[in-house]
């Protein structure tokens, strides 16, 4: 259900039946059962039946697949679950797979056009995970999100994102510059931005590489992080770009309040860690 903030006209959506999925992190914290909770993984292999019926696999047996989420926020909302084990994170996972998750994030958001589709990871509880078994997730929206709307709005002229020297970079490759933005509205936040300039992906090449390399520094800094993809449908002045942050502290009352943000580390010092821990 799409509602609208009264004052701004701005929409968001309203799904009840989310407060039903399982939270095997909050069961694990409180030995509590929650609502319809699972006493085994769900996104392990041997387990396909307790998910929705497949979109696609990889091929048999598995090590990528897409499913309809039991619980879903909108009518286009898929699980991506990136490997067919439990406890192996994106950043150990043989490069030659991790590109294949990247490839079906790709085709995935090509398969079926949205008004806006989200592509995101949260890992961690303090992410907004409720699963450990690492996954993604792709919602599609009837409507632009605000922030999409307003990052539009600043490619109008010059593109920022064509030129980083002023960013402190982390590592950069043949098609991708890896930045920590002086922007960034979370510590240790930051930017993957292709080279070229494109307002939505078109391709994974040594995007994969760098996802891991970062997962792999984020870890060593909390247990939890978010990935999003920002993309620009149909916006050819725009640039898209992949944002990550490790979850080290809440958006609280400031934040939420203002819109605005509080970051406790300077985007130098966060360049230099976690290229450092990058491997």
């Amino acid at each position: 259900m799409i509602e609208r903030n009264p004052i701004t006209g701005d929409p968001l959506i309203v799904a009840p039946e989310r407060a039903a999925r399982p939270d095997l992190f909050r069961e694990a914290q409180t030995g509590v059962s929650v609502p319809q909770s699972q006493d085994r993984c769900p996104f392990c292999a041997g387990n396909e039946a307790d998910t929705p019926p497949e979109i696609w696999r990889d091929g048999t047996p598995w090590r990528v697949r897409v499913f309809p989420n039991k619980f879903p926020a909108t009518d286009r909302h898929e699980v991506i679950v990136e490997s067919p084990e439990e406890h192996t994170t994106f950043d150990q996972l043989p490069p030659e797979h991790a590109s294949l998750v990247v490839d079906a994030y790709i085709n995935r958001y090509y398969s079926r056009k949205s008004e806006y589709t989200a592509i995101f990871k949260n890992h961690g509880p303090a992410a907004g995970a409720s699963i450990p078994h690492s996954h993604s997730q792709l919602i599609g929206t009837p409507f632009l999100p605000r922030r999409i709307v307003r990052e539009a709005i600043a490619f109008r002229g010059s593109c920022p994102l064509c030129d980083l020297r002023e960013h402190p970079a982390i590592a950069e490759t043949e098609h991708y510059r890896w930045v920590a933005s002086r922007g960034s509205m979370m510590a240790y936040e930051q930017w993957i931005v292709p080279r070229r300039h494109e307002p939505e992906m078109r391709t994974g090449l040594e995007l994969a590489s760098l996802m891991q390399r970062s997962t792999r520094a984020m870890l060593t800094i909390s247990d939890s992080f978010n990935w999003m993809f920002i993309n620009f449908p149909n916006n050819p002045r725009a640039h898209w770009y992949l944002q990550l942050f490790p979850r080290l502290t809440a958006h609280a009352g400031f934040e939420l309040g203002t819109g605005s943000a509080i970051n406790g580390v300077d985007p130098v010092d966060a360049a230099s860690l976690l290229a450092s821990r990058a491997g």
